[in-house]
C-alpha cells in the first residue's frame, strides 16, 4: 500500500511539474515569437518583402490586405497561417484555435503584438476593420500614437513602418482609421 501511495505521489508531482513547464514553455514561445516579429520588421528589406508577398496574395493590391500582411509576417517567423486566411474574422478564429487570447488593455501592448481595431461603427463588439503589428510607442507613457507596420503605406507617405493614432479614430488622407480594440497573444 505504501508503494502505491508513493507511486501516486510521484505521478502527481510529475503532472504538476509538467503543467508548470508547459505554462512556462508557452510564455517563452510567446515572448520569442513577439520579439522575433519585432526584430524581423525592424529591417526595411523584410517590411518590403512582406508587403510585396501580401499584395501578391491579394491579386496585386495593397487595399484590404492587412490580414495577408500580418499572416505573412507570422509565416516568415515560422508560425504557419494558411495562405487562404483573408479577413480579420478568419485570422482571429485561427489564432484562437491555436490558443491565442485577446487582451483589451492598450497599456499592455508590447512590440511585436498583433493588434485589431474596432469595427466600422467604432465599437469593439463587431468585426475589426484592420489588423497590424505594434512596434512601439512614439512617446513613452503616452498611449495614443504608436509605430506600427501594416499594408497601408500608401496612406502614410509610402512607409510600411509608420506612426498611427492607436487610441482614437482619426482621418488620414480622407480615410477613417479605426482605433485599437484588442491585441492577441499566445497564452
Amino acid at each position: 500500500m505504501k508503494k502505491v501511495k508513493s507511486i501516486i505521489k510521484i505521478v502527481i508531482l510529475a503532472l504538476i511539474a509538467f503543467n508548470m513547464f508547459s505554462g512556462i514553455h508557452k510564455k517563452i514561445n510567446s515572448l520569442f515569437l513577439r520579439e522575433s516579429i519585432y526584430d524581423f520588421l525592424m529591417i526595411e528589406k523584410n517590411q518590403k518583402e512582406v508587403f510585396r508577398d501580401a499584395m501578391a496574395l491579394n491579386h496585386g493590391s495593397s487595399k484590404n490586405c492587412c490580414v495577408y500582411f500580418v499572416s505573412e509576417v507570422l509565416r516568415k517567423n515560422n508560425y504557419f497561417v494558411p495562405k487562404e486566411t483573408a479577413n480579420t474574422t478568419q485570422l482571429i478564429s485561427f489564432l484562437e484555435k491555436k490558443g491565442w487570447k485577446k487582451n483589451y488593455n492598450l497599456k499592455k501592448l508590447k512590440p511585436g503584438h498583433i493588434v485589431f481595431t474596432t469595427d466600422n461603427n467604432g465599437t469593439k463588439k463587431g468585426k475589426p476593420t484592420h489588423t497590424y503589428i505594434f512596434m512601439g510607442w512614439v512617446e513613452e507613457g503616452s498611449y495614443d500614437y504608436a509605430y506600427i507596420c501594416d499594408n497601408q503605406a500608401k496612406d502614410y507617405g509610402n512607409q510600411i513602418y509608420h506612426i498611427r493614432n492607436v487610441k482614437n479614430r482619426e482621418k488620414v488622407n480622407g480615410l477613417t482609421k479605426d482605433a485599437f480594440s484588442f491585441f492577441m497573444t499566445i497564452e
